[in-house]
């Protein structure tokens, strides 16, 4: 008798025009994930378009820069804004790409909730 059970991918593409990105979906990535995701989202939130847009846009700039080379490795966000060379327009893939990240990963299991017991156990086991 033969088992034979098929391997799943270990990333989840993503696709931004032409550009393939790939989300690595290792327990420290997706754990990684929500909370860069999280971090990143307050950080622009908080970011004021006062009467300097120049540094409101470069810390704007920073945070995705951050966002996207965390979750898809370094030189991600120049070949992103080089796609797009506009703030707004990257913040808003950002946007969308954590969206369909989140939806995907609770897809495939990664529940919040399925992560924290995990996490316990192992601490239980050490």
């Amino acid at each position: 008798m033969t088992i034979k059970i098929q391997t799943q991918l270990t990333y989840i593409p993503v696709y931004l025009g032409d550009l393939e990105l790939r989300f690595d979906v290792s327990d420290d990535s997706v754990i990684n994930f929500r909370q860069e995701a999280l971090n990143i989202k307050k950080e622009m939130d908080e970011i004021e378009v006062s009467s300097n847009q120049d540094e409101a846009l470069e810390q704007a700039k920073n945070a995705l820069k951050r966002g996207f080379d965390t979750f898809f490795g370094e030189g991600t966000f120049e070949k992103v804004y080089e796609l797009s060379p506009s703030v707004f327009i990257v913040m808003e893939y950002f946007k969308q790409i954590t969206s369909a990240l989140e939806k995907e990963l609770r897809n495939r299991g990664f529940n919040p909730s399925t992560e924290e017991k995990a996490q316990k156990y192992l601490s239980d086991k050490k």
